[in-house]
C-alpha cells in the first residue's frame, strides 16, 4: 500500500469493506454459521464465572455468537446495516445496533466480556487497529473482564499471501482459492473517491430512527461525535428515551445486483497479522487502558488470537 492510499484509510474501508458487505446477498453472507470451538469455550467460561454476564459482540456479523449462550445477555453491533438487519430478523429479542468499532457508543467499564472476532483485520492502518482495541478495552469491566480477539494470520497452510495488505474476493467458502494481492485495484480504488465522498455528504443529510428495548437504555451514555477521519460514522445520541437518531451509512457504490459478479470492487480488504504482531498491538493499546494484560495468545484455524484481561 503506498503513501497516498494510507492517507485515505476510511475511503478504502468504505469501498472494500462496508460497501461490499452492504451489497452482498443475504444468502452469501449467511453461509458461514459454524461457531469456533475456542470462542464457545471462552463464552462457557464467562458464563460459569459470572451469572447473567453482559457481553458485547463487536462486529457481530450475521450473529452466530449472539445466541450461542442463552444464559448470557449479549448485545451485538456491526458497522454494516445489512448484517444488523440479518441478525435482527433471526433474533428479534436480542439488541443489535449499528456502530463503528472506532467509536463505540457504550459507556466505560460496562461489559463482563467483549468479542472481536474477525474485525480489526478490516481496518486499514496500524493506528486504527490500535484504536479499535482500545475501544474494546474501554468498555470492558475491571477486576476480571475479558476481551477475545481473532485476526487472520499471514501464516496459513491453506492460503499464501504476498503482502500483509490484501484484497480477498467474495466467493464461496467452499471454492475459495489462495489469496494474492491485486495491486491494480488499490490504485483504481482512489478513482472512486470523489463519487464516494459525495454520496457520504448526501447520506449525512438524512436521518432515520429505530427503537431499542427498555432494558438496555442506560447502556448508551456516550455521544459519538463525527470526525473528519470517520466521514460515515453513525451519530448515536441518548436522551433518556427509547429513540436513537442515526445518520445512515452511504449506499453501495454499485446499486445494481447484476453488477456484483463482475464488479472489480467486490473484494474485502484484510490486513493479515504476522506472528507476534497482535500481541504488540494489544500492548500498545494497553498503554492507554491501564490494567489490561494478555493472559493467553494462540493460533486457531488460520487466526492469531488473544485473550486480554482488565484487572484495574
Amino acid at each position: 500500500m503506498n503513501d497516498q492510499n494510507k492517507s485515505q484509510p476510511d475511503v478504502l474501508e468504505q469501498i472494500y469493506v462496508h460497501d461490499v458487505y452492504n451489497r452482498l446477498k443475504s444468502t452469501t453472507l449467511t453461509q458461514d454459521t459454524t461457531a469456533w470451538p475456542n470462542v464457545r469455550r471462552f463464552l462457557n467460561r464467562i458464563s460459569s464465572q459470572t451469572k447473567n454476564a453482559l457481553v458485547a459482540d463487536v462486529g457481530c456479523g450475521t450473529g452466530k455468537y449472539v445466541k450461542l449462550k442463552s444464559d448470557l445477555f449479549t448485545i451485538g453491533c456491526d458497522r454494516s446495516n445489512q448484517l444488523c438487519e440479518i441478525v435482527r430478523d433471526r433474533y428479534s429479542h436480542i439488541p443489535i445496533i449499528i456502530a463503528d468499532n472506532l467509536h463505540l457508543p457504550y459507556r466505560d467499564n460496562l461489559f463482563d466480556a467483549v468479542l472481536s472476532i474477525g474485525v480489526i483485520h478490516h481496518l486499514a492502518t496500524h493506528q486504527r487497529r490500535v484504536k479499535a482495541i482500545q475501544e474494546c478495552l474501554r468498555i470492558l469491566k475491571p477486576n476480571g473482564g475479558q476481551l477475545l480477539i481473532y485476526t487472520w494470520a499471514m501464516e496459513q497452510k491453506q492460503r499464501k499471501f504476498c503482502s500483509q495488505d490484501v484484497l480477498v474476493p467474495c466467493i464461496d467458502h467452499q471454492t475459495r482459492s489462495d489469496i494474492i494481492l491485486d495491486k491494480n485495484s488499490w490504485s483504481s480504488s482512489l478513482n472512486m473517491r470523489e463519487n464516494l465522498l459525495r454520496r457520504i455528504e448526501q447520506a449525512n443529510s438524512q436521518t432515520t430512527k429505530f427503537s431499542m428495548i427498555e432494558s438496555i437504555q442506560n447502556l448508551f451514555q456516550r455521544f459519538v461525535k463525527q470526525t473528519s477521519s470517520t466521514p460515515s460514522t453513525p451519530i448515536l445520541s441518548h436522551h433518556d428515551r427509547l429513540a436513537f437518531r442515526i445518520r445512515p451509512f452511504p449506499m453501495s457504490s454499485y446499486d445494481d445486483d447484476e453488477q456484483i459478479n463482475t464488479n472489480p470492487y467486490n473484494k474485502r480488504y484484510y490486513h493479515v497479522f504476522k506472528h507476534g504482531e497482535l500481541e504488540m498491538l494489544i500492548e500498545e493499546a494497553s498503554k492507554l487502558i491501564v490494567g489490561s494484560k494478555i493472559i493467553k495468545s494462540y493460533y486457531d484455524h488460520g487466526n492469531w488470537c488473544a485473550i486480554v484481561q482488565k484487572d484495574i
